[in-house]
């Protein structure tokens, strides 16, 4: 049996039916050495290995709590924020996002409202054949998604994550097999269970609780106990391993629990119906394995708190399990709480943009939701009102929703331009439309998040947190009428100058041409080597896409490539120019740092690096490498006057070691240019298009240039038009315009079939090259897939040339649609776009300037539309 460690034993009170405790005063300003952990040692993030070889752990006392850094943050509740009912007094359950003053309110919405229903109906689907007791002709067994698959399963939850034996006869309808393994742990006779039950287990404690059902609830105590049992006999024999491996070693305490996070919501929504014997024994196993590992951002430098390591919420839920009773570490939550605040104020700009990009979880909507629950019991500021994550949730999730309004539009690891399922999902959306009812972009965000029938309302109930079980929390349903994004003051351009990200859309309607630039100058964790590249959407569906994963190469991203060789990944771009109008918006970036040089973060085997160890001249770096001696506002075109943004990169806070460490960044010669300007811009009227004009130069040599279109799968070349040796024409269509089918097993020939017409009305793409010196034949081709990293179509436009020039109009249309004529107006000054039957047209005359990069001014009916002009910007060293 499991043994506590020595200095928690004396936590444990011989009666634990209630457990009093006194909260100390709500105070922001707690005190680290009051706690019973504080000279305790935290196993951390911020863990490193000392000068001699062992594992240094920071001290929980030594926790930083109140550093919120440099940068001042106002966070007050705002009009329109839900007051959240606080948690009760100790020892009373439940407290993990259900309160019992919360009670009503939440059984009457899982009761009344549609998302309420599809969430219940999911939990009774698990936690009824978990049971046994499923009927696929039940009515929380509809909608039937699966129609048969996996062995015979109808429902709409993936029940084969059970792992019961299916086939040979055996239905999940009644399964003998689920009844028997239930009956088991319920008596105690079980010798193995599905380690998916503990995640089932967790949603009949909550629906025990929602329904008030004592006797199913003592059944889930019994099986609960028998489970822990099993699981701890099998911690134990591994941890016995492992020490007659290496039995001078002392291993730390287990840093979860067994059923982990699962157990917390067992212990808390079921505490009424567990025995003092019951209750004992879960307790026991929380307090003995949940003070001991922090959550990011406890200890590191709240400078360097970027990460979204911070949000994981399930590291909360144990903790909390068992607050303000024996075991329980205040240090923890404290520094939990002071991550997602850093992480808020580090990890995202005012604009609402991120530093990491989209990745993984992102506000972490369930732990704000706890936080805000102990406002009055800790001081906890709001942090769903911080200016930053509202920015995020009110402009930039509506302006990074596609025009076809069928995903979100997300980069870097699990990005993607449809998606729905990472980096933003139904549960952020549900807390903030929760927590924001009346809040129209909110709602408008929720809507496309859950799906006009709700059909996205979680059906698993594992992950990071228990997805299914928090969304029923939260369920509320959203306003029908909120159906046009253009009433919600929304404007058709979001720019943010600290990230470089440019994303405008000619419209708000279904059919509107967006266009996104992605300079990214500040990189996170989960980067590829993309600057400057674009994404196009338009005539109702995706042509060029974010490849998320696939795309940390960059010939396989919507840019220019010069010899096939790469930009770094790391190293920033710099964005150079922004202009927006009515009529158009357009945005220059510099990838030239990009293709300069590679960066690499540098970190001793052993020990960690100070500014002290920079200065002297103490960082170990290899051969043909050297320190970075530009700072984050060196590269950044919207600059803010914080001091941390202007300390060397060399001297940038460790993401994750304790305050005062540094990891330094080091640069290497890369293969560099002369230069490598994008403008990029959206031109808006009865027919708006798109422009893009590469001011790309390696050197006075004539090198490979390839101008590159990353494209959907169905996308295929419908003909070639070739007017000179500088220009041409490319017609692009898709016969899966509604993008509702899987990309195909073997990717598409690159041309249509000779004499296939493409329909009226279907979706078309013309790419215009109107200039490009030494301009060669366009193909399309994929890309080999590489290692975990999946191949990628592209439309590439080659270039032989010394300076080749590109400049290309990219038009989204439906078949049948007039194209443009673009005649240039001279030799060298710009061309005219008209369309057959306008009265007027724009003319672009570009203004030569010694650096290569284009100015232009952009004319309709004779007026100035949008006058450009961006100055190159000034070297770096």
């Amino acid at each position: 049996m499991f043994r506590l460690p020595l200095s928690l034993s004396a936590f444990l009170a011989a009666s634990v039916t209630v457990f009093a405790a006194t909260p100390p005063a709500s105070s922001l300003a707690f005190d680290p050495a009051s706690s019973p952990f504080a000279d305790h040692l935290a196993d951390s993030y911020a863990n490193y290995v000392g000068e001699d070889g062992l594992t240094v752990r920071p001290r929980w006392g030594d926790a930083p709590l109140t550093d919120f850094g440099s940068v001042p943050v106002a966070i007050a509740p705002l009009p329109g924020m839900r007051d959240i009912a606080q948690v009760p007094a100790p020892g009373v359950h439940p407290r993990l996002l259900v309160t019992p003053e919360s009670l009503p309110d939440l059984r009457l919405r899982l009761r009344q409202t549609r998302a309420g229903q599809r969430a219940w109906n999911n939990i009774l689907a698990w936690t009824e054949m978990m049971k046994g007791r499923y009927e696929s002709t039940a009515p929380y067994a509809q909608p039937d998604l699966w129609r048969g698959s996996f062995g015979g399963l109808r429902g709409p939850v993936p029940l084969f994550r059970l792992g019961l034996p299916r086939g040979n006869g055996v239905a999940y309808d009644r399964h003998p097999g689920a009844a028997a393994a239930w009956q088991a742990l319920i008596d105690g006779s079980a010798t193995e269970f599905p380690p998916f039950y503990w995640h089932v287990m967790a949603l009949e404690a909550f629906r025990c609780l929602i329904e008030d059902d004592a006797e199913a609830g003592r059944q889930l105590a019994a099986a609960t106990t028998t489970a822990l049992r099993l699981d701890q006999a099998k911690r134990d024999a591994d941890r016995a391993a492992r020490q007659a491996k290496n039995p001078a070693a002392t291993l730390p305490p287990p840093s979860q629990p067994v059923g982990e996070f699962q157990l917390a919501f067992i212990y808390d929504y079921a505490h009424a119906f567990l025995s003092p014997e019951q209750r004992a024994a879960l307790h026991a196993e929380l307090a003995a394995t949940t003070w001991s590992h922090d959550n990011y951002g406890t200890f590191n430098a709240a400078h360097g708190s970027r990460s979204n390591w911070a949000t994981f919420s399930y590291w909360l839920f144990q903790t909390l399990a068992i607050e303000d009773e024996p075991g329980f570490n205040e240090i923890k939550v404290r520094g939990m709480y002071r991550g997602w605040r850093n992480l808020f104020t580090y990890g995202w700009f005012p604009s609402g943009a991120t530093f990491e990009g989209e990745a993984k979880n992102q506000l972490g909507l369930d732990g704000l939701f706890l936080f805000a629950q102990r406002r009055d019991r800790y001081g906890f500021e709001p942090l769903a009102a911080h200016p930053h994550a509202l920015a995020y949730a009110t402009r930039f999730l509506p302006h990074s929703v596609n025009p076809a309004r069928d995903g979100f539009i997300k980069y870097d690891l699990l990005g993607g331009s449809r998606n729905q399922g990472s980096g933003f999902t139904s549960i952020e959306a549900a807390g903030l439309k929760y927590l924001y009812p009346d809040d129209p972009a909110i709602d408008w965000v929720y809507r496309l998040s859950i799906g006009e029938n709700y059909e996205n309302v979680p059906d698993r109930p594992d992950g990071y947190y228990n997805a299914l079980l928090t969304f029923a929390v939260f369920a509320t349903d959203f306003d029908p009428a909120n159906d046009d994004p253009s009433r919600l003051g929304l404007g058709n351009t979001f720019f943010c100058g600290e990230r470089a990200l440019l994303m405008t859309r000619s419209d708000w309607s279904t059919d509107a041409v967006q266009l996104n630039l992605h300079v990214r100058q500040a990189n996170g964790g989960h980067p590829y080597a993309d600057r400057n590249s674009i994404l196009l959407n338009g005539a109702g569906r995706v042509w060029s896409p974010v490849q998320g994963a696939r795309a940390f190469e960059n010939h396989k991203a919507s840019l220019v490539v010069i010899d096939q060789k790469p930009q770094s990944v790391h190293s920033p771009g710099r964005m150079v120019a922004f202009a927006d109008s009515e009529a158009a918006t357009f945005a220059t970036g510099d990838a030239k740092y990009a293709w300069d040089w590679n960066w690499a973060n540098q970190d001793p085997r052993r020990g960690l690096y100070t500014p002290e160890d920079v200065r002297a001249g103490r960082v170990t770096l290899r051969p043909g490498w050297e320190l970075e001696p530009n700072s984050t506002n060196s590269f950044a075109y919207t600059k803010r006057p914080f001091p941390y943004l202007h300390t060397p990169r060399s001297e940038t806070p460790h993401w994750v070691l304790p305050a005062g460490a540094v990891r330094p960044v080091a640069r290497q010669a890369n293969h560099p240019v002369l230069r490598a300007y994008r403008t990029a811009g959206l031109v808006r009227g009865p027919r708006p298009y798109a422009l893009v004009f590469d001011d790309i130069r390696k050197d006075d040599e004539t090198r490979l240039y390839e101008w590159i279109l990353t494209l959907e799968p169905d996308l295929q070349i419908v003909g070639i038009h070739r007017s000179d040796t500088r220009s041409l024409d490319i017609l692009l269509t898709g016969d899966d315009p509604a993008q509702a089918n899987p990309a195909p097993k073997e990717p598409l020939p690159p041309r249509r079939a000779s004499g296939l017409p493409v329909p009226p009305g279907q979706p078309t793409l013309l790419v215009r090259v109107l200039h490009a010196d030494g301009l060669g034949e366009p193909f399309i081709d994929v890309t080999p897939a590489k290692g975990q990293v999946g191949p990628v179509r592209r439309l590439v436009i080659p270039a032989r040339s010394v300076d080749p020039r590109f400049r290309v109009l990219l038009y989204p249309h439906r078949q049948g649609a007039p194209l443009p004529s673009t005649p240039f107006l001279a030799e060298g000054s710009g061309f005219e776009v008209r369309f057959p039957g306008e009265s007027s047209a724009d003319q672009l005359r570009f203004t030569p300037h010694p650096s290569g990069l284009s100015r232009f001014t952009l004319l309709r009916d004779g007026k100035t539309a949008l006058d450009f002009a961006p100055e190159p910007p000034p070297p770096l060293p």
